[in-house]
């Protein structure tokens, strides 16, 4: 090798030794020496690479592969898949891949497929397999002369996804039918006409807290975008008329402190409802959020403020609203909370450690 111009199938491992050991000349490509510039180039990138990578190439799609690609290959492929035409090798999924090959063939540019359902048969069976892939054309004198597929075989991270969603969807069901059971329970529990009161606080804090599961469990569970886990605990005292101002950087906290601040939440629009800056129509409500450093050490801080509803006053007793709210923040977050009473309204702040967030929504 070297004098032939066949030095470009130097290496590649196994699939660069049976490329370089196959008899191209007895296919439509000819041998190595008469390929195209395009194609040496394209399949020296291919048997060099350790990603999975495979070729079509010219009107009968001759066959090149690499190490990476055999991998994912069964018995019923490999070695005879490579230099054998496209479409009697695939027969089984060609009406998947046929269609997306002369996409691509016909000069109308590449096409992308993410976790695709593409079942082959390997190992004496045929299986379900999800790929993400792309087929892109390889030049050849201003056409195109062939198709570059480069792919994965994402079937564990699929079936990984489809098992998470079932376990939500069966943790969501069981979250459900037990805030049902606690709801008929309290409901026996108060069910004296002076105790309606108690009921209907009770209530509302299992919906809030409903609310926030579902959002835990939309975003798998372990964390979820601080805005969303906001914006939902907000969603049942919102009236269209814009008295909720909601800002702050993009940040994720994790399962225990949505629920938390869904709950505390809940207690300071209705604290806002009956008493606060809510009971008037010029009343607006504040909640905002920073990540800064404060002395050096990087911090989060939450803040509800309220304005324009009557002067916020201490109250004669701590309720258990005013405990829930300290205590949950405090414990979930690991900072510190506190809740001023002015002229203007209600401010509650909440400080902590940034590190104590989760880093992203795959946290716990």
């Amino acid at each position: 090798m070297g004098g032939d111009g066949s030095d470009f199938l130097a290496e590649g491992g196994e699939m660069g030794a049976l490329t370089r050991a196959f008899d191209w000349s007895n296919t439509p490509v000819g041998p190595p020496e008469t390929w195209p510039q395009s194609l040496r180039v394209t399949v020296r990138l291919v048997l060099t690479s350790r990603h999975p990578m495979f070729i079509w190439w010219g009107p009968d799609l001759i066959q090149f592969y690499n190490d990476a690609y055999r991998e994912t290959m069964g018995p019923e492929r490999h070695p005879s898949a490579l230099g054998a035409r496209g479409r009697e090798c695939w027969a089984e999924i060609w009406d998947i891949i046929g269609p997306q090959i002369d996409h691509v063939m016909a000069g109308k540019g590449a096409t992308w497929n993410e976790d695709q359902l593409v079942p082959v048969t390997r190992h004496g069976r045929r299986e379900d397999v999800w790929w993400t892939y792309s087929f892109g054309p390889i030049d050849f004198e201003g056409k195109v002369g062939g198709v570059l597929v480069v792919c994965k075989d994402v079937t564990p991270e699929h079936t990984a996804r489809e098992a998470l969603g079932l376990i939500n969807e069966e943790l969501k069901h069981r979250v459900k039918n037990t805030l049902a059971v606690l709801s008929a329970v309290a409901a026996q529990t108060f069910r004296e006409p002076s105790s309606r009161a108690d009921l209907e606080k009770y209530q509302a804090r299992l919906g809030a807290f409903g609310r926030a599961h579902d959002l835990l469990t939309a975003a798998n569970w372990a964390a979820a975008p601080l805005r969303d886990v906001i914006e939902t605990a907000l969603s049942p005292y919102r009236t269209g008329e814009g008295r909720f101002t909601v800002s702050g950087p993009p940040l994720v906290v994790k399962s225990r402190q949505a629920l938390g601040l869904s709950l505390a939440i809940h207690e300071l629009a209705t604290n806002a409802l009956k008493y606060g800056a809510l009971t008037v129509a010029s009343g607006r409500v504040s909640l905002t959020w920073t990540a800064a450093d404060q002395n050096g050490e990087p911090k989060f801080g939450f803040v509800w403020q309220e304005f324009g509803g009557p002067p916020a006053s201490k109250p004669t007793r701590v309720g258990f609203g005013s405990r829930l709210i300290s205590r949950v923040l405090e414990d979930d977050f690991g900072g510190s909370v506190e809740v001023s009473y002015h002229a203007t309204g209600l401010v509650c702040r909440l400080t902590a450690p940034l590190e104590n967030l989760a880093t992203s929504l795959n946290a716990s």
